[in-house]
């Protein structure tokens, strides 16, 4: 069976931990700008490379057109929709997921294109707690 290409942008807590999560499943690549983070993650034994994840050179370097997925996890809207869009458009990767602190932005996105929202997972939760304990 042929293990998945996966790549990570953003080695933050968050593509760290997914990172050492599919490290076990999947080839894994994580692309971030700041070479520090890398010294941060702990358990990981996947591939980094370090560097503009928007630069379609580094993209291509790090082998975006045999990616079975992408997961673009930085703080950044903005570069998380763009890596969206470029993955989808122009490199037709099959399983693309982003995170947004902005739900607004998820209507800028392809339907191919799964977007989770920290902030709407967080109020979702909350609701679903009061609406437990009202019902109890």
């Amino acid at each position: 069976m042929k293990q998945s290409n996966t790549i990570i942008v953003g080695a933050g807590r968050l593509g760290g931990t997914i990172a050492r999560k599919l490290n076990m499943k999947s080839n894994v690549l994580i692309i971030d700008k700041n070479r520090d983070k890398f010294a941060k993650l702990q358990d990981y034994s996947g591939f980094t490379a370090n560097g503009d994840a928007t630069d379609m050179a580094l993209l291509e370097k790090s082998g975006i057109k045999d990616a079975d997925r992408v997961i673009a996890v930085t703080d950044d809207d903005n570069v998380n929709l763009f890596l969206a869009d470029v993955c989808d458009r122009i490199y037709h990767v099959p399983n693309i997921i982003i995170k947004l602190k902005d739900s607004r932005h998820r209507s800028l996105v392809g339907e191919n294109i799964t977007c989770i929202c920290p902030f709407d997972l967080s109020l979702n939760y909350f609701e679903q707690e009061q609406n437990s304990e009202v019902n109890q």
